[in-house]
This record gives structure tokens, sequence and C-alpha cells, in this order.
């Protein structure tokens, strides 16, 4: 389900933990997807984008990117890393208005919708699978 902190759309979990129903659909219109992963099954989809990047320590190091537009989930697909996303309400990244999540695991996930920022700081080697889309209203 999405985090509450802050007030932001944002949801962390591992995608080998999250209820499926024995099915491993983890993201879809399924009623298990549930939070940002879930989307209905008439929901109309643009802009899908796929990255895979095997991130070394220092890459990235914090440089913020825009602010947010659709929904994104990054995904740990390799060895067990250390990958450090931050998400803020604001692009000043204040203490108060800033949430840290590290994805270390296998499966381990951050999702995020529209109107977050967000950087991230790769501090052991991490590779990352990340989706981002647009669904449409």
């Amino acid at each position: 389900m999405p985090d509450p902190r802050l007030g932001m759309d944002i949801e962390f979990g591992n995608a080998g933990e999250v209820p499926t129903e024995g099915t491993g659909w983890f993201i879809g219109f399924s009623s298990w997807a549930a939070g940002l992963r879930q989307m209905p099954q008439q929901q109309a989809t643009t802009g899908l984008c796929v990255k895979w990047f095997a991130h070394t320590p220092g890459n990235p190091n914090g440089e913020p990117k825009p602010v947010s537009e659709g929904r994104t989930i990054s995904v740990v697909v390799g060895e067990p890393g250390e990958f450090r996303i931050e998400f803020s309400r604001t692009a000043a990244f204040l203490p108060g208005d800033t949430v840290v999540y590290v994805l270390r695991r296998v499966g381990d996930f951050a999702a995020w919708g529209s109107g977050v920022y967000h950087r991230a700081f790769c501090v052991r080697a991490t590779s990352l699978l990340t989706v981002r889309w647009q669904p449409e209203d």
C-alpha cells in the first residue's frame, strides 16, 4: 500500500514478499496488486519506459531528478547491494520533507507517483530494473 509518510505517493516492499496469490504478478490489474502497483484493467497507459542499469558505487551520487510524472518502480534484480533513494515533496530535500529508503535485497522495490522529487545514491554495486508509465485518466 502507498506509504503515508509526509503525504507523498510512495510505496516500499519486496516483490517476493507482497501477496500475489501465488502468481508472482506484483504490478497489474489483479486485486492483490494494491496501491501504486494496481492498474485497473480498463485503464489505458502511455509512455512505458523500462531501464536496466548496473550501478557502481557513487553512480548516481544524489543528483536531483525532475518532479515525477506518472508512476515509477525500481526493483533490485541482481546481487544484493545498497541503493539509497530519497523522496521529497520539494526540490530542496529538506530534512522534514524527505523520506529515505534503502534497497538491498533482490526484489526490494520503491514505487512512487506523480508530484514526488527523488534522488539516488549507489552505496554498494546494485543492478536495478526501473519501469515508468503514465496511467491515463
